[in-house]
């Protein structure tokens, strides 16, 4: 009977063998499937559970919603003379030398050119859609003959006027109103890094285009100092085409104007930058009230510091703008404002850097009077300044220079030369000025890092005027160990303070 039950136990391994060999793989394989099928399924499951609490995507649709049809197109056409092949072959030969002479037909000096349509394409917003007001960008409209407006629901607009302000790269574009959608102007000071934010326009012509992303940072500038910026940098996609466009908060207001892209690429890589709400509604005001915008004037040219010249300074830290010249006549002149004064507070108000204090300045209106508080030879003071218009061009005027004698090389790797009258005209100085022009700066000093070069004129060193050769081999020597601070004027125009370190001595000419 032990025999019978073994027999029969060693062939139910036996066809278990087989069955394993022949069949395993497929069957191990199906259950496989059917187990990740069932993690599958229940996956799916829990995302339909989660997506139940997905306020995100209500959010950004409802956002949508209520912006996405005050969001228009703005279509410009602008009529260009086709160049006349002749004159462009002249820049390049004379009559003799042209391989073409006498093949391309003559126009004649009483036949103009023919023309063609250049087309160019942007965003806009509605802002009022009462009046008809829509807010885009200078340089979409910049130079058009024509410009079209085209809604979301796809009518077509003919503008009653465009009225812009380049010193904002704003524009006001007015439209019949009838039947528009509008977006109210929000808040940009209350917004905060890390907000969630919607970019909306027509990107390489694709309309009512919508792309999320954060406020990535706030106060970007570009260090363009013809233009007022305190741009609000955003990683929602922005591209060819949305400029002019809003961007949204998640109350559905315009808290910012897409402008500009950072990219090697020409596309975007996640660096945008939008004109803030608050300068909006300024320069909206002001063009739609008079058609220009005015701005304060305080007749400084200014600067950051680094920790070096906030040392040399005696200034507890940076924050604040350095006055590197003031404008004769100026508000700031009349004032009592002085070159190396550093400027921390207006009207109560602390500065944080140099674009905030021109900003701050600009929204001032003229005839204003301002407290400026300032540091002077490490004291705090303060003066009362009125401010007034912002001119279109700015006279700066210095004293005439004296006698031209060089001066021996420094360790600071530079070689300077008494200014001269002939020597600043030389250089390009349209204006008096006097202290020693730079004639060589040494490879690898401090000096060429900071960006002096020859051409640059020295008027002042640690707060003292220099009006010789001599006087800045004096300071120079005299000069602390760490460095010495200098204040540079250059031909183009302006100037600025710098702080060199010393170093190795330029070699004597043989």
């Amino acid at each position: 009977m032990t025999s019978y039950k073994t027999m029969v136990w060693a062939a139910l391994l036996g066809v278990a063998m087989y069955v394993t060999v022949a069949f395993g793989p497929a069957w191990v394989g199906r259950v496989a499937y059917a187990v990740e099928s069932g993690k599958a399924e229940a996956a799916r499951a829990n995302l339909a559970e989660l997506s139940k609490k997905d306020q995100v995507s209500v959010l950004f649709r409802e956002v949508a919603k209520v912006t996405m049809p005050a969001v228009v197109e703005v279509r410009v056409t602008k009529w260009v003379r086709q160049p006349d092949p002749n004159e462009m072959l002249r820049r390049f030969f004379d009559d003799q030398e042209n391989p073409f002479r006498g093949r391309l037909p003559d126009r004649g000096s009483d036949q103009q050119a023919p023309r063609f349509r250049a087309m160019g394409l942007g965003s806009g917003v509605i802002v009022d859609a009462k009046n008809g007001y829509i807010v885009t960008n200078n340089h979409v409209v910049d130079g058009a003959d024509e410009v079209e407006v085209v809604l979301a629901d796809k009518r077509k607009f003919e503008t009653q006027w465009v009225r812009t302000d380049p010193a904002s790269d704003l524009a006001i574009v007015k439209i019949q109103p009838d039947r528009l959608d509008e977006i109210p102007l929000g808040d940009s000071d209350a917004i905060q890094v890390g907000d969630l934010v919607l970019a909306i326009g027509a990107p390489r012509g694709l309309p009512q285009t919508l792309t999320s992303g954060i406020i990535s940072a706030k106060g970007r500038n570009t260090g363009d100092a013809q233009t007022y910026q305190n741009y609000i940098q955003t990683d929602a996609a922005i591209n060819k085409g949305n400029s002019g466009g809003p961007l949204v908060n998640m109350r559905g207001e315009v808290v910012g104007i897409n402008n500009l892209i950072a990219s090697y690429s020409g596309g975007n890589e996640g660096i945008g930058f939008a004109i803030p709400s608050n300068m909006v509604k300024g320069v909206l005001k002001q063009l739609v009230e008079t058609g220009k915008v005015v701005r304060g004037f305080l007749g400084v040219q200014i600067q950051d510091v680094d920790e070096l010249l906030a040392k040399d300074l005696k200034l507890s830290d940076t924050s604040g703008s350095l006055v590197s010249l003031v404008v004769k006549d100026s508000p700031a002149d009349k004032g009592g404002l002085q070159v190396g004064d550093f400027i921390t507070h207006v009207n109560g108000v602390k500065i944080r850097d140099t674009n905030h204090l021109r900003n701050m300045v600009a929204d001032i209106h003229p005839g204003a009077a301002v407290e400026v508080q300032l540091i002077r030879d490490g004291k705090a003071e303060t003066r009362k300044v009125t401010l007034r218009e912002k001119p279109g061009d700015l006279a700066m005027a210095e004293e005439p220079g004296s006698e031209s004698r060089p001066a021996e090389p420094n360790r600071y790797g530079l070689k300077v030369e008494t200014l001269t009258k002939e020597l600043a005209e030389k250089a390009g100085f349209k204006e008096d000025i006097h202290g020693v022009i730079i004639t060589e700066v040494r490879s690898g000093s401090n000096a060429e890092e900071q960006g002096l070069a020859p051409g640059m004129v020295i008027t002042n060193v640690a707060g003292r005027a220099v009006r010789t050769a001599e006087d800045f081999a004096k300071a120079s020597t005299a000069a602390k160990a760490a460095g010495m601070r200098v204040r540079l004027a250059e031909p183009k125009g302006g100037a600025r303070f710098v702080f060199l370190t010393p170093g190795q001595k330029l070699p004597k000419d043989k």
